[in-house]
């Protein structure tokens, strides 16, 4: 009788173990709409997107479409503070629109000074006023060879938390980056993957876990990590998937990642070599990863590509 009930208990603890490394599908898709994009600029947010890629205007640019169908119609506008960071690259948008960037040059280094690679900015919703925000610790020692710092931010919807990717002092053979969760109410580093040389970020829960997915610019390898709802990190990472002989060049590197409402990936990837040939200026494909449950891999399409399996 009483061995009967301790494998119960056995087996219900179990059950209620298992059960508690699934979570509930989600979407991380919170971005609030920033108040000062109609008070401030006036532009319909509908029709308005923010650029750090306007080759001929430095810093963030609010862009609003005018036009319809294939005759756009473009306007611009720049708060005074958009220009203090140089030339920037990531941008990424909380739950309240506030928006966050960072530095990346664009041609040379003159407007991007080495210390500032790892600072990351702010601009606030309401007034629209980009300043500083945070500061990630920079390497010992910087790489001449290698201009950037942080070049992936991804928001967390569900613990509030913004990942920042940087490769600063990185080159290409050594690894100095690493991929940082910032608490975005205390302003303070909560965990960090050291030893990672990260870009392209984005989380799924199509699993029944909370993963963050990453690409680095070594390989075309995408890993994953297991992040619990506080945003910190759980396990170490594993390659789950590769670009490695998809798409135009066979070998992108990730420049993003985002889900859909399904959970799919979508995977935006480039050329990346940590040169001054800016990310922006290289050609960029479209992969789309989804997750077969029934056969615990993922599935890819390419554009003008055949569906191809990767475990």
């Amino acid at each position: 009788m009483m061995r009967s009930i301790y494998i119960a208990l056995i087996i219900f603890f179990l059950f209620i173990s298992c059960n508690e490394k699934r979570v509930e599908f989600r979407t991380n898709n919170c971005k609030g709409s920033p108040v000062f994009v109609k008070r401030v600029a006036g532009f319909e947010i509908a029709r308005s997107y923010f650029s750090t890629s306007e080759i001929r205007k430095m810093g963030l640019v609010l862009v609003e479409n005018q036009g319809t169908g294939e005759t756009p119609s473009l306007r611009y506008y720049q708060h005074p503070s958009w220009k203090m960071a140089g030339w920037l690259s990531p941008i990424q948008l909380d739950q309240a629109g506030n928006v966050y960037t960072a530095p990346a040059p664009f041609i040379n280094v003159l407007n991007n000074p080495q210390q500032k690679q790892n600072t990351i900015y702010k601009v606030e919703a309401a007034s629209g006023e980009m300043n500083e925000f945070f500061n990630i610790p920079l390497p010992d020692s910087l790489n001449d060879n290698n201009p950037y710092g942080v070049l992936g931010l991804l928001y967390f919807c569900e613990g509030n938390v913004l990942y920042a990717s940087t490769v600063a002092g990185s080159d290409r053979h050594v690894i100095k980056g690493g991929i940082y969760a910032i608490d975005l109410k205390d302003k303070k580093i909560i965990d960090h993957l050291p030893q990672v040389d990260a870009i392209g970020m984005g989380i799924s829960y199509v699993t029944g876990e909370r993963k963050l997915y990453f690409g680095t610019g070594r390989s075309s390898e995408i890993y994953s990590v297991s992040i619990d709802k506080n945003g910190k990190f759980l396990s170490k990472p594993e390659p789950v998937f590769s670009l490695e002989g998809l798409g135009p060049r066979g070998d992108d590197k990730v420049r993003r990642i985002r889900s859909d409402q399904n959970g799919n990936l979508l995977v935006y990837g480039i050329e990346f070599n940590y040169n001054l040939i800016a990310p922006r200026e290289k050609p960029e494909a479209l992969y789309e990863f989804w997750y077969d449950n029934n056969e615990k891999k993922w599935w890819c399409k390419t554009i003008n590509s055949k569906t191809t399996s990767t475990e």
